[in-house]
């Protein structure tokens, strides 16, 4: 009878890991379908395929699914401008087993954040989330290794070109260029011509036409040898060179083939951009206002439509995270129902077996007493960890000058932010962030620390609050900020 039992106990063991399996390999199907999206650029596919990987690892608790599908939904919503959102997948995947037992995925999370950050303008923490990768990437080998170099070392190189950091631009390009000897020049035909194309126009920047045109004539080559499609930085970067020498008629014939190519391969933004550069560069060199006028026309026009047309891509995007998040929930709330149903069976079955033992004995009812103590301890004990977690991640956040540092110090101190904004409806955030870190005592040094400025900015900035909250100058800055609550 016991080896019944005990094959009848392996045997459903057997079919709940086949099961496992099977559920684990459709939720990996669908991670590499939402993969393939993202390299055709069909974001919006690609994110929507994401949360159903999600959603069912969710349903399975498949730890690597969760990591991955947040991963991908954080990469989709990066790319379509939905920072936030992105950043609050990439939180997600850090949580997972996955991610802290597998480098790469360390090290991609810091390249999307550092995207993100980019975007956003955010260049220290961009800079930061790179270095970080950087150090991620050391741990990697072969050519998992080598391709992390080249997207590190290009998304620094953008972030020094943002910056007009020339000679940091340089050193990142030039790197990149190293590590690109170990492909095949076929292979990696578009990179090699995004680092040419950076080089020649740092160095049109720089004011060396000789270098500058010695890297984009490189780039012309690689575009004809491999019949590149999309070349319009090479022709725009051509005629920045030519303007530069002052040759207006050239810089405006590149420029014009630049925007040529960008309608073939159906840029829109670069399209509206160059517009806009055109019908400025015209009025701007006294060449022909008509055609400014024309392509000041043709910018609006465009503006207006991808305006339109972002709009509902966000609608999209949003809906999608409103139903995945009633997806979440409906799981959530499936689950504690069987969980509660579990624990009335369990309590009924405590009750019954306490009730028979309380016929023995009267003491069942002072251990029953002295667990609901406890269990009220060990509440209150965690309520206050979790307070406690709660302000030190606060801090974490100010010092890492991270976006969510204000809407974390709202939800632990409304009152102070009411406060203010009852002094000054129109206080803008900057200034709510600035407060609650002297709110938090920080001194001086530390706010220019963690936000990236100088000590002198930051005297500058207390002292207009001081004008417009009426703070007497004798008064402490941070005394005074905390004198407006009762702490």
């Amino acid at each position: 009878m016991k080896k019944q039992a005990l094959f009848l106990t392996l045997l459903l063991f057997t079919l709940k890991t086949i099961a496992g399996d099977g559920r684990k390999q459709e939720i990996d199907s669908i991670l590499s379908k939402a993969k393939e999206f993202e390299t055709k650029g069909e974001f919006l596919l690609q994110l929507e395929t994401a949360l159903n990987a999600l959603a069912l690892s969710n349903v399975h608790n498949y730890d690597e699914g969760k990591a991955r599908a947040h991963f991908s939904a954080a990469n989709a919503l990066v790319n379509v401008g939905v920072f936030k959102e992105g950043l609050k997948h990439l939180d997600r995947v850090e949580r997972t087993k996955y991610y802290k037992g597998k480098i790469l995925m360390q090290s991609e999370v810091h390249r999307v954040k550092g995207r993100a950050y980019t975007k956003l303008k955010l260049h220290q923490q961009a800079i930061r989330e790179f270095h970080a990768q950087l150090t991620c990437i050391k741990n990697l080998t072969g050519v998992e290794q080598r391709i992390s170099y080249l997207y590190t070392y290009g998304n620094l190189s953008t972030v020094f070109d943002q910056t007009e950091q020339l000679d940091s631009l340089q050193k990142y390009t030039e790197l990149q260029l190293n590590v690109l000897q170990d492909f095949d020049e076929k292979d990696a035909a578009a990179m090699y011509l995004g680092a040419y194309n950076d080089l020649g126009q740092l160095y049109v920047k720089k004011g060396d036409f000789a270098k500058a045109q010695r890297y984009l004539d490189k780039s012309v080559v690689i575009v004809e040898k491999y019949k590149i499609p999309e070349f319009y930085n090479t022709l725009t970067y051509l005629g920045n060179l030519e303007d530069r020498k002052g040759n207006r008629q050239k810089a405006l014939a590149f420029y014009e083939r630049s925007l040529a190519n960008m309608r073939e391969v159906g840029n829109k933004n670069a399209i509206k951009n160059t517009y806009r550069y055109l019908a400025n560069y015209y009025i701007n060199n006294k060449l022909d206002k008509a055609k400014a006028d024309e392509y000041e026309l043709a910018f609006s026009r465009l503006n207006d439509s991808l305006e339109r047309e972002n709009r509902k891509v966000i609608d999209i995007v949003l809906n999608q995270i409103l139903k995945a998040k009633d997806q979440e929930s409906a799981t959530k709330v499936s689950k504690s129902i069987r969980i509660a149903i579990i624990g009335l069976v369990l309590l009924f079955v405590a009750i019954t077996f306490f009730s028979w033992r309380s016929r023995r004995d009267r003491m069942t009812l002072d251990k029953k007493e002295e667990v609901l103590r406890e269990t009220e301890t060990v509440n209150r004990e965690l309520t206050e960890q979790i307070g406690e977690n709660k302000f030190n991640n606060l801090i974490e956040l100010a010092k890492s000058n991270n976006p969510e540092f204000l809407t974390l110090f709202k939800e632990l101190y409304p009152q102070f932010i009411q406060t203010l904004k009852s002094l000054d409806q129109n206080i803008r955030s900057t200034e709510l962030e600035f407060c609650a870190m002297a709110f938090l005592n920080f001194s001086t040094k530390n706010i220019a620390e963690y936000t990236f400025v100088t000590v002198r900015a930051v005297q500058i900035r207390k002292n207009r609050l001081r004008k417009k909250f009426g703070i007497p100058s004798d008064a402490d800055f941070n005394n005074w900020m905390r004198g407006l609550v009762d702490t």
